[in-house]
């Protein structure tokens, strides 16, 4: 419990901050790199939908598989809930500079993380 609420206080304290328009998060396509939590790489591509001002509807295609989740974003960190295979997953991402997305996620009931990086095309 006490990381819920932690993260509640971090999310709270980085909406506050405002992001100079060249860090927005945006709409689109994106390439996609990534490593599983079994050391193995991937591509594939993601496309970012906004549904609000900070909100996301993403949708992955990596490997013939779909992933769909929701996003929000505070700050320069966009936090997204997603299902892979029927199994839940959460991913954090930094928002760079160019538009670049740098993060980490985890899925399924085995808690390995693993590392993306999602490129505007």
């Amino acid at each position: 419990m006490r990381f819920h609420f932690a993260g509640l206080g971090l999310l709270a304290a980085l909406g506050g901050v405002p992001v100079p328009d060249a860090m927005a998060q945006r709409a689109g396509s994106y390439a996609v790199e990534g490593q599983a939590p079994d050391g193995s790489r991937y591509e594939g591509a993601a496309q970012f939908q906004p549904t609000g001002p900070q909100t996301w509807r993403v949708t992955w295609r990596v490997a013939g598989e779909t992933m769909s989740g929701i996003g929000i974003t505070a700050g320069n960190v966009l936090s997204v809930a997603f299902t892979m295979q029927r199994e839940l997953g959460a991913a954090v991402y930094e928002i760079q500079p160019d538009g670049t997305l740098r993060g980490r996620w985890t899925a399924g009931p085995n808690g390995g993380v693993g590392s993306e990086r999602l490129l505007p095309r």
